[in-house]
């Protein structure tokens, strides 16, 4: 575990609250989601927030630079997944436009947030 953060946790950081909001917001719109999608491209998108959100904890305290990389590549990775799933929702008519337009805009800041710290820690190894 990461001892040098002050008592901080995973869920103060920027990024992990950026993606915990957008899950609520997923959340309750989920349930509007017309049946058909809701269980489908609705759930997947819930599960992959979820997945986003267990990588930025455990990237957080981890100490090894090459496992918090791998664990923040792949929370890129999940991140656009989730990008192309609600842009895939606003496409098939489940999700209306204004949301999907303000997903999008979340989304691509939570992008900058991940490149940031990603690029965090290629910096600290000289990679």
């Amino acid at each position: 575990m990461n001892r040098n953060n002050n008592n901080k946790t995973a869920e103060q950081t920027p990024f992990f609250q950026a993606v915990y909001k957008l899950y609520l917001s997923w959340y309750v719109r989920c349930g509007q989601l017309p049946k058909k999608d809701r269980f489908t491209i609705g759930q997947k998108t819930e599960n992959l927030l979820l997945e986003i959100l267990l990588l930025t904890v455990t990237a957080y305290h981890t100490s090894s630079l090459d496992l918090k990389r791998q664990s923040l590549l792949k929370a890129n990775t999940t991140l656009e997944c989730v990008k192309i799933s609600i842009r895939l929702a606003k496409d098939i008519k489940a999700l209306e436009q204004h949301w999907y337009i303000d997903y999008q805009r979340r989304i691509q800041e939570m992008g900058k947030m991940l490149g940031g710290w990603i690029a965090s820690t290629y910096n600290k190894t000289g990679k």
